[in-house]
């Protein structure tokens, strides 16, 4: 019989949704139904669900699924993500971002003067970390940031062009995902393929 308390974790105590226990039900049904991977999908664990409504590049709605899970679940998913990622999308029907809980923490917090700040507790850190497990499973392959006359920033992230047919679909979810998390806009593009990577697209697409 399949117990929440499993798979979902609530600081605060509070009750899990209906949602959050849908989802929990589903990895645990991938970890019963995978042994080889069981080890890894064993430690994944998730804090909340969020099912998320928003305007894509051509007005039109749509949702996706933000799951939010433990950073100590992060080494585990990152080997296993794909599988999750796959399991909640063919059970859910819209995408399914994951994303692990990092503290900040602020240069002005009171620490004892031997103590240093970790860099990855860093808000820059932390929000580089964010942009990597939003665009999962894909891997950033460049990035460029220009700055506009009156000071505003703005980052463009290109992803691996040998993951375009995965993310596509979900570029829209992603850039509104991360500016969810953070305030912070960026655009997405794919880097212009290397001459192996064009023959490998290139071989995709003909058995296609």
């Amino acid at each position: 019989m399949f117990n929440r308390r499993d798979k979902i974790i609530k600081k605060d105590g509070s009750k899990p949704t209906d949602l959050e226990e849908d989802v929990a039900k589903a990895i645990s049904s991938l970890e019963s139904s995978n042994k080889a991977q069981k080890a890894h999908l064993s430690i994944i664990f998730i804090n909340s669900v969020e099912n998320v409504q928003f305007e894509q590049a051509d007005h039109t709605s749509a949702e996706y699924l933000l799951v939010r899970i433990p950073h100590r679940s992060h080494g585990a998913f990152k080997k296993v993500g794909g599988l999750v990622q796959e399991k909640l999308e063919q059970s859910f029907e819209k995408p399914v971002i994951v994303v692990a809980n990092r503290t900040i923490i602020s240069p002005s917090a009171i620490h004892h003067p031997s103590q240093m700040r970790p860099r990855s507790r860093t808000l820059t850190a932390v929000h580089k970390e964010i942009l990597n497990d939003v665009v999962f499973p894909s891997n950033i392959s460049g990035r460029s940031t220009r700055v506009t006359l009156d000071g505003k920033q703005h980052q463009k992230v290109l992803l691996d062009p040998l993951d375009k047919e995965i993310i596509e679909n979900k570029v829209d979810a992603i850039v509104h995902c991360y500016h969810k998390i953070t305030t912070h806009k960026i655009a997405l593009g794919f880097s212009k393929p290397t001459h192996f990577q064009q023959k490998i697209i290139d071989s995709r697409a003909a058995k296609n």
